[in-house]
């Protein structure tokens, strides 16, 4: 049902080149050129982009149905919600999305390995129904909660209050955000809070390097083979960026794999690093998205931080998996 179009939908395209402009010129120029029955119909009052927002189904503390109130309330109408490794809310929020009027896209957030180390690919407008590329992340899901297990398995020797049966039997309040490695450890004692269980990851060589995910091209590839859309997300958090120059020939590099855009927009970017995400756009007309990252209360970035409309994107083809109801 989610993967087809409503008869009562259309296809908006949604892209324009006013990358620079300052966010309230746009949106003011939006308003004094748009036919008032369009302004009406419930679209202008959402102009705002989110593409990277995480629901309670990975690590974010929100259902999908807050979600999308928290997208009503800050003016978001585009929506991607992109879990880690997991695809439950595509299945869910395109039809809450739509009862507000709000376009959404099929997402989701890939673990990869790039350089022996974690990187974030996010996947966009992709067939929810195609069985390998569900197959896919759901053994990427596998692999990321497969690292909760080797953590307790190493700890259980060093704490006497740490047991693997007794973890495989704990369960937790998924609305408090964060993963069930964390809430375990916070809850028999080990961590003073949810972030500060994190460490231990590390701490016990738990890492990334080691769990088996896919490299980047190889995810690149099995998302375009779903009809989908391959992201880079946040590169100003998971690469170097004290020189910009080197910053930008990274990000070159992954996009060599196969990867269609950059989510230039990020509410921990310096201007330096956005102008620098979108030079390399720029240069080789790659999509450009933007992403709050939110959490709910796990972090404290909103649904829709830092206001990026609609016109700052450049989608290209992922347009035509955009749908929303019609005014």
């Amino acid at each position: 049902m989610c993967s087809t179009t409503p008869k009562n939908y259309v296809i908006l395209p949604l892209d324009n080149a006013l990358h620079k402009q300052n966010t309230r010129q746009i949106c003011m120029m939006a308003l004094v050129n748009t036919p008032q029955h369009v302004i009406t119909g419930g679209f202008m009052d959402k102009i705002y982009a989110d593409l990277h927002v995480h629901s309670y189904f990975s690590d974010g503390s929100m259902s999908p149905a807050e979600t999308v109130e928290a997208a009503v309330d800050n003016g978001v109408g585009l929506l991607a919600i992109a879990d880690h490794n997991i695809l439950e809310c595509n299945y869910l929020a395109p039809e809450l999305c739509f009862a507000h009027g709000i376009n959404y896209i099929h997402a989701v957030e890939i673990d990869t390995l790039d350089k022996d180390g974690l990187q974030h690919i996010l996947a966009y407008g992709f067939d929810i129904t195609n069985s390998l590329f569900v197959d896919f992340i759901k053994h990427s899901r596998f692999l990321l909660d497969e690292m909760s297990i080797k953590l307790i398995e190493c700890m259980q020797s060093d704490y006497l209050s740490i047991s693997l049966n007794d973890f495989f039997e704990y369960e937790y309040n998924k609305q408090l955000g964060g993963w069930k490695g964390l809430h375990y450890l916070l809850d028999i004692g080990i961590s003073s809070s949810l972030k500060e269980g994190i460490r231990f990851y590390s701490d016990y060589g738990v890492t990334h390097s080691k769990a088996g995910f896919s490299s980047i091209a190889a995810t690149a590839h099995r998302i375009k083979n779903a009809g989908g859309y391959s992201v880079l997300s946040h590169p100003g958090d998971m690469l170097d960026t004290s020189d910009i120059n080197s910053f930008k020939e990274e990000m070159k590099r992954i996009i060599s794999y196969g990867v269609d855009g950059i989510e230039c927009y990020y509410p921990n970017n310096s201007e330096a690093v956005t102008q620098a995400c979108l030079k390399v756009c720029n240069e080789y007309d790659l999509i450009i998205t933007a992403g709050s990252d939110c959490h709910g209360t796990f972090f404290t970035n909103r649904v829709g931080e830092m206001d990026i409309p609609v016109s700052n994107l450049r989608l290209k083809e992922l347009n035509e998996k955009i749908v929303r109801a019609a005014p």
